[in-house]
């Protein structure tokens, strides 16, 4: 892991971090657990009824498998998405733990809205996608699934929160050991 000293020099452009408490983000992943799952399961349960639950049994084992593997798929769809809107290698990225979270970095700056994509992506791949799916096919994995990874995502939305009113024409670089970013500004003489 890259230590902060060891920040990518950008000529004309000055970093300053963005960063947030991963500790705030799992409390509130706790809090938003309970919304999400009840502004989605009321609707689906009163479409769908609760015939699944007596089925749970052998649902579960995959529930779980499905959400560790998501946990890795989740970076991942984070590391490629970054790849694919900056043009660069594999070697770029990096993976690991922090406590509480997993993450995946990419050691290059790059413009605001590249950085958003890939920050909320897997928000839309993990999580919004399979509700849609849960939604018509009336499937509960579907939906628990989708709603596991909603809230998985809730770092990635506030980091995006926390660089919202940036200008679009900053550069943004993943902060290396922390939950969050550089954010690099244009300075006066550039």
């Amino acid at each position: 892991m890259k230590k902060d000293e060891d920040l990518p020099v950008v000529e004309g452009y000055e970093p300053q971090k963005k960063t947030i408490s991963i500790l705030v983000a799992n409390l509130l992943g706790v809090v938003l657990f309970v919304v999400v799952g009840a502004l989605l399961g009321i609707p689906f349960f009163y479409l769908y009824g609760t015939e699944d639950l007596t089925s749970w049994n052998t649902v579960f084992p995959w529930f779980l498998l499905l959400c560790v593997v998501g946990i890795v798929v989740h970076e991942l769809v984070h590391g490629i998405t970054w790849l694919l809107l900056t043009h660069k290698e594999f070697s770029h990225l990096s993976f690991g733990f922090l406590p509480g979270a997993v993450y995946c970095h990419i050691d290059v700056p790059m413009p605001k809205r590249q950085y958003v994509i890939g920050a909320l992506m897997p928000l839309l791949l993990l999580g919004i996608v399979p509700t849609l799916v849960a939604f018509c096919a009336g499937s509960l994995l579907w939906l628990l699934l989708g709603i596991v990874f909603i809230v998985s995502a809730v770092g990635d939305m506030m980091i995006v929160w926390v660089i919202r009113k940036e200008p679009a024409d900053v550069l943004v670089y993943d902060h290396p050991s922390e939950a969050g970013c550089y954010v690099y500004h244009k300075t006066a003489q550039s």
